[in-house]
């Protein structure tokens, strides 16, 4: 085969066609080539089935081969093929479902061989479909994508709208905690503090001020004694107290507080800290968390509106003594994620030394 200085144009796009017949084995075969550009379409009939490949020049290769072939533009490729027919040396394989054509390519005094696998026509369309579905199914993603940034953008519009007309008519009063049933969590606060407990002042409030992790570290980081208070999806009402502060300063932060408790408001119980492994967890990625890197209460970003509130069935390894009750927190005794109703932060304001 003579070696070709001239490029491939890329540019052309007159149709080239050449019919060649392959007889073989007693069985004749009716090969169509075909090229426009630089691709070159391979179309084999044979015992009533249909083969297809579109392949590019540069594509017919060995390992040695490809610079000489990528000089040979698609004309002069498929005249060598048919050259090399007429000379018996382009055969066919059998294969189990398709076809290979190959031939042997002399080329600078060595001989190549040169293979082609054929796909069966039903493979072939059902390959062309699955690219088809592929590209629908990315175009799909991008419109999704972008009417998913429409309706975050006018969420956030209309967020932001409620936000400022809420600014004015925040109360200090909780909607998650009773009047009474604050009794049980002063008394159990006045006893670690030492310290009387003057009142209760609201920082944060979930569905006021923005369910993210950001939020919440916005208006309580670096405040001593805050009381949280949760309701879940399911009527459960429980927290914590943290004597320490809260920080977004780090991935995660353990604190060994030992002031800290878990209360369970609709079970009118107190559980204390058992000095295992870490009392209150501070991640800049999720909300108020306690126990062992936030086992026993975490509450993930956007909690609100995802499933991002995690407590855990009790047990032995817990950083809390819940007294043997597994469901103390749980909605149910497998423990699992749990959609967030509310939550609250409050400042427990301390004064004056108990006796």
């Amino acid at each position: 085969m003579e070696n070709k200085d001239a490029p491939i144009p890329t540019g052309m796009n007159q149709e080239i066609s050449e019919n060649i017949i392959i007889e073989q084995d007693s069985a004749k075969y009716n090969l169509h080539i075909s090229s426009i550009g630089i691709n070159i379409t391979f179309n084999l009939e044979y015992d009533s089935n249909y083969y297809v490949k579109k392949i590019s020049l540069k594509e017919i290769k060995d390992k040695e081969s490809i610079a000489i072939f990528l000089h040979y533009s698609c004309k002069d490729f498929i005249e060598f093929l048919k050259s090399i027919a007429q000379m018996k040396k382009l055969s066919i394989i059998k294969m189990e479902k398709n076809i290979v054509i190959k031939f042997e390519a002399p080329i600078l005094l060595k001989v190549h061989i040169i293979e082609i696998e054929l796909l069966n026509m039903e493979q072939y369309q059902l390959n062309n479909e699955l690219e088809k579905l592929k590209q629908e199914k990315i175009e799909l993603n991008k419109k999704i994508e972008e009417l998913e940034q429409k309706h975050d953008k006018e969420i956030n519009e209309l967020k932001n709208e409620i936000n400022e007309l809420r600014k004015d008519i925040r109360t200090n009063k909780s909607v998650i905690m009773k009047d009474n049933e604050f009794e049980l969590i002063r008394k159990e606060i006045e006893k670690k503090m030492n310290l009387k407990v003057k009142e209760l002042k609201k920082l944060y409030q979930a569905s006021f001020d923005g369910d993210g992790a950001i939020n919440f570290h916005s208006r309580c980081d670096g405040i001593k004694n805050t009381l949280v208070l949760i309701k879940s999806m399911g009527n459960r009402r429980f927290g914590g107290f943290n004597s320490q502060v809260w920080t977004s300063a780090y991935d995660g932060y353990k604190i060994d507080d030992k002031n800290a408790f878990l209360f369970s408001l609709d079970k009118k119980k107190i559980y204390h800290y058992n000095n295992n492994g870490g009392s209150v967890y501070c991640s800049k990625y999720d909300g108020p968390c306690f126990g062992y890197y936030g086992n026993e209460i975490r509450i993930g970003s956007h909690c609100i509106c995802e499933k991002e509130l995690y407590t855990q069935v009790s047990n032995d390894k817990c950083s809390f003594d819940f007294g043997g009750d597994k469901n103390a927190l749980a909605e149910n005794v497998n423990g699992c994620g749990v959609r967030v109703l509310e939550y609250e932060v409050f400042f427990v304001v301390l004064g004056n030394f108990i006796d």
